[in-house]
């Protein structure tokens, strides 16, 4: 990573938080420590706590940064429906996961709480009635599972297991000659049939469907 080194009047929030993104995609999240941070921009640790009172604090900062890259709209046609601006979005907010997979534990264990998250979540739905949908009381459940669901695809998808994880050929033969059914229903992921992109739209359309 090749940052510019900052001084007194390049050291902001903004570029506290895209040099601490970059150092947590390199290192990630249980190396990363304030200490570190500081030393990438060559500053010390209490200049960052001037802009940050904690560590907590630039986590729920980070973590403001991504769903700024997620959910800024995109509008990809004109007439587009509420529901196709939903699947835009989400595979948005995939592809910025993708991105930076070291972030997800933040993501997936840090609920928005900063003012300017809610800010962007209004924005988002204001986007999204104006494209024909009605906030009605399950809506909050509808996002819920569009987050959790493109969450655990992506968690799937960019996160290698550590231990264990890996498919046992042998097993797999004897299943495919012993148990048609379950052969019929893994066929297409052994043969690849479908690309992740392909995948994770049939999620999201299957999660949608259920809402009309």
């Amino acid at each position: 990573m090749s940052s510019q080194k900052p001084t007194k009047e390049t050291l902001s929030h903004t570029y506290i938080l895209q040099t601490a993104l970059a150092l947590l995609d390199h290192v990630g999240l249980q190396k990363f420590t304030m200490r570190q941070l500081g030393k990438q921009m060559q500053v010390s640790p209490m200049a960052i706590y001037r802009y940050f009172p904690n560590q907590g604090a630039l986590f729920d900062g980070l973590v403001e940064l991504i769903w700024q890259k997620s959910l800024a709209p995109k509008p990809n046609k004109i007439h587009d429906d509420w529901q196709a601006q939903t699947i835009a979005l989400m595979s948005q907010f995939r592809q910025t996961l993708l991105s930076h997979p070291n972030i997800l534990p933040l993501i997936s264990t840090h609920p928005i709480v900063t003012q300017s998250e809610f800010i962007l979540v209004e924005k988002f739905l204001t986007y999204l009635k104006s494209s024909g949908l009605a906030i009605q009381p399950t809506t909050v459940f509808l996002i819920n599972s569009l987050t959790a669901y493109t969450l655990g695809f992506v968690w799937a998808e960019a996160i290698e297991p550590k231990h264990g994880g890996e498919t046992d050929s042998n097993v797999m033969q004897a299943l495919q000659n012993q148990t048609p059914l379950l052969n019929e229903l893994m066929k297409p992921l052994q043969d690849n049939k479908f690309t992740s992109d392909q995948q994770f739209l049939m999620g999201i359309r299957a999660i949608l469907r259920g809402w009309q």
